[in-house]
């Protein structure tokens, strides 16, 4: 998937955001890098499954609120 440099620079970048922008950057990084899948991220990063679910849902939600305010 991706090489050790791309991975602790990501681990990282992690590590110094909280809350709810840390699981945002998770919920991205999943979803650019691993298809979108918690269980992968988890896997090879080593983080929390429900943390990145948890980010996915609220950048969802995010999204589709933003679009909704220009319709």
């Amino acid at each position: 998937m991706l090489n050790a440099k791309v991975i602790e620079t990501i681990k990282d970048a992690a590590q110094k955001l909280t809350g709810h922008k840390k699981r945002a950057f998770m919920a991205k990084v999943a979803e650019d890098y691993y298809a979108g899948s918690a269980r992968k991220t988890e896997t090879y990063l080593g983080w929390n499954r429900q943390a990145v679910q948890l980010g996915a849902i609220h950048r969802r939600r995010n999204e589709k609120a933003s679009g909704m305010m220009y319709q």
